[in-house]
């Protein structure tokens, strides 16, 4: 039956929406189970108060921290222990979830406890249509419906029905980049900016927003409609005129040069290098010209795409700022994060880059950090690849920078694997939907693993 799902699902938002409710029926289920068996077994909550009811199980870790900013806030002071060292606290949870939260709690009169998995649940709905709409103009019905089953029946989707932020997060980011694929710039700005307040890693929209700006160049410039009248006229371009003739002018120029370069021996380019490298300065300089003032792409258009990405990108950077005007202390987001950090590493300083191969190598040695060289050598040849590459530049372009961004500041835990999921629109990659076999495993093993992860990650360690 697997085989023929993609088509007896019609790829209206409706079906999308149809495969979404029964993955939350399913993860609900699976959520309960865990919590009544726990329960029944005598097993220990680590987070206190979540045997209470299976509502404040499914409000317990993470959602514990959004419920302290729903009710009191954020410190206006950081807690420190006996050593003076920074403890966890909610700095670290950014704060548009848990304001949302509060808005319908006070609007309604619901507990938090009811107030956040609804809207985590309602946000994962979102996520998933947009989702399906983002990939299936690039990769058609059947990828971008084995893409959302993917995504709603993987092992960590268990997240979208417990009060977390995740889901919110996934149906900005994927927003963001439907509306790139779109050309409607402004609400891209909107999308990555209110991200940018909702998880971390919100930038590898805006690098994906630059990237689109470079394509944009690079294909438009070359579009014959795209060139002023000079197939009509007879006229070449000014700058293109000019671009030619600096180039022949710099070819045909007498080789005295090449002696004097000879001669002065240090300091000097080879002849031929330093020609190319004047080529190439008028040709792109040239080019830019034409780009921004020979009318391939409106001024307001590319206006609008670098005010967004500068937007976005001063966004993705300001909640360090926030932190450290409330609370006085100017490294307070830094040192909250990095609290996290003790039971695995210590307290070490915070090198850009090298989390991933502290913590490999703290516990496995040389062998750790060839396994973290090896991940990233897979990735990059993963996003190399022509099946992944189909999903388009925006998608390839957000999921090379979110991973970079994971590399660079995040200590692999516990948490790194549902910190992936703004990587699932890779699960259209016709790599993956278009090999029977490899889909029913992955859809198969998803579901059977997401008990799995549950027990794991909410009776013995934090998800």
């Amino acid at each position: 039956m697997s085989v023929d799902l993609a088509g007896r699902l019609s790829g209206s938002w409706r079906s999308v929406l149809v495969v979404y409710l029964a993955s939350r029926l399913f993860s609900t289920s699976v959520l309960f189970a865990v919590y009544e068996v726990a329960k029944l077994a005598g097993a220990t909550f680590i987070t206190p108060g979540s045997d209470r009811s299976f509502l404040d199980f499914t409000s317990s870790w993470d959602a514990d921290r959004y419920r302290t900013i729903a009710l009191h806030g954020y410190p206006s002071t950081l807690p420190t222990d006996a050593a003076g060292e920074v403890l966890p606290n909610e700095w670290a949870f950014l704060p548009v979830f848990p304001y949302l939260c509060h808005l319908l709690m006070v609007a309604t009169g619901m507990d938090f406890v009811v107030a956040a998995p609804l809207l985590a649940t309602v946000f994962g709905a979102g996520a998933t249509i947009v989702l399906h709409r983002l990939l299936v103009t690039k990769v058609g019905h059947t990828g971008a419906l084995w893409a959302v089953l993917l995504f709603c029946f993987g092992p960590m989707a268990f997240v979208m029905s417990v009060g977390y932020a995740e889901s919110l997060f996934l149906l900005l980011v994927f927003g963001g980049l439907l509306a790139m694929q779109r050309r409607n710039y402004p609400l891209v700005a909107s999308a990555g900016i209110l991200a940018s307040f909702v998880r971390p890693g919100a930038l590898a929209l805006a690098l994906a927003l630059g990237i689109h700006l470079i394509v944009r160049w690079h294909t438009e410039r070359e579009r014959p409609e795209a060139r002023p009248s000079a197939v009509s006229g007879g006229h070449a371009p000014a700058a293109t005129a000019a671009a030619a003739a600096a180039t022949t002018g710099a070819a045909t120029r007498p080789s005295a040069d090449a002696g004097t370069q000879r001669i002065a021996g240090i300091g000097t380019a080879p002849p031929a290098l330093a020609l190319a490298a004047r080529t190439s300065v008028r040709r792109a300089w040239a080019g830019l010209r034409e780009f921004v003032v020979g009318g391939r792409m409106p001024t307001r258009e590319l206006t609008t795409i670098v005010v967004a990405g500068l937007a976005m990108a001063a966004a993705g950077l300001a909640w360090p700022v926030v932190a450290h005007v409330v609370t006085g202390q100017s490294d307070a987001y830094l040192e909250t994060e990095m609290a996290w950090w003790v039971d695995y590493v210590g307290r070490p300083a915070f090198v850009p880059l090298t989390p991933w191969f502290l913590l490999a190598g703290r516990w496995l040695g040389i062998g750790g950090i060839v396994l973290v060289l090896a991940i990233i050598v897979s990735f990059t040849f993963w996003m190399t690849r022509r099946s992944t590459l189909r999903l388009g530049h925006e998608v390839v372009g957000f999921v090379a920078g979110f991973f970079a961004y994971l590399v660079a500041v995040f200590l692999p835990q516990q948490s790194l694997f549902r910190l992936l999921m703004p990587l699932s629109p890779m699960l259209g990659t016709p790599a993956i939907s278009s090999r029977p076999w490899l889909r029913r495993t992955m859809l198969l093993g998803g579901a059977a693993l997401q008990p799995v992860a549950v027990v794991f990650v909410f009776l013995f360690t934090a998800p």
